[in-house]
């Protein structure tokens, strides 16, 4: 992480006899650089009612502070959504999740377009059968600290998220270990555990208990080409 420095000097010159050039004094001007925006976890805990919680939580410092802010409150909320009591006033416990392949919490991209960041949590709910996972995410616009959904990527919302799933259909074929899971829904709802990276989206899918409750898919840029909206493919990967 660069740290915002600051540099000042003073020279000055004097004369040791009587007579000699007025003493001068030169003073160079202050510059402060600006910290550029980095991702970070941050460890959190602690008890909300019945509800005991540590979670890895992706946040950023540095930039803009209407970016920073955003990403950072959006993942905050995201986390204080599953640390709310249960209906009937359960204990529950909150911790670092991880999925297959030890896919955990992250800031997946930092870039001049946009930010995103996953959270990855492992729920345990006093009498319930396992504990499971859950997976939230944020992307948001780094020029104008607006969220980004999944719905706004494409030319056409029904047509993108068709092509976004019949690509993912493509991915989960490949995959051995996702035989027998179906693939998720062409709406906006089923694919809204999304962020994106220079190579394309990552997708996180429900699967079975077995496989980590949340699945990663990736999915190339070139793969959705024809659907997407102008400009949002270079905002989300760089």
């Amino acid at each position: 992480m660069a740290v915002a420095s600051l540099i000042s000097g003073v020279t000055a010159c004097n004369s040791g006899t009587s007579g000699g050039p007025e003493p001068t004094t030169t003073t160079s001007t202050t510059s402060t650089e600006a910290e550029p925006l980095t991702g970070f976890l941050e460890p959190t805990s602690g008890t909300e009612g019945k509800v005991t919680y540590q979670a890895d939580l992706p946040q950023v410092r540095g930039g803009e502070p209407a970016v920073r802010d955003k990403f950072n409150a959006d993942m905050k909320a995201a986390l204080d959504k599953y640390l709310q009591p249960t209906e009937d006033n359960r204990s529950v416990t909150v911790a670092p999740g991880a999925l297959v392949d030890e896919v955990k919490s992250e800031v997946t991209h930092v870039g001049t377009g946009s930010v995103s960041g996953v959270l990855i949590l492992n729920i345990s709910v006093e009498q319930a059968a396992h504990p499971f996972n859950e997976v939230a995410t944020t992307v948001i616009d780094a020029r104008t600290a607006d969220p980004i959904n999944i719905a706004t990527l494409f030319t056409d919302e029904t047509v993108g998220l068709t092509a976004l799933v019949d690509a993912i259909k493509t991915e989960m074929a490949a995959d051995e270990r996702l035989a027998n899971q179906p693939p998720p829904d062409a709406t906006p709802e089923a694919l809204s555990r999304w962020v994106a990276d220079d190579d394309g989206l990552e997708i996180y899918i429900p699967v079975a208990h077995v496989l980590g409750d949340y699945y990663e898919i990736g999915v190339e840029w070139d793969a959705l080409a024809h659907v997407l909206a102008p400009g949002i493919r270079e905002t989300l990967s760089t």
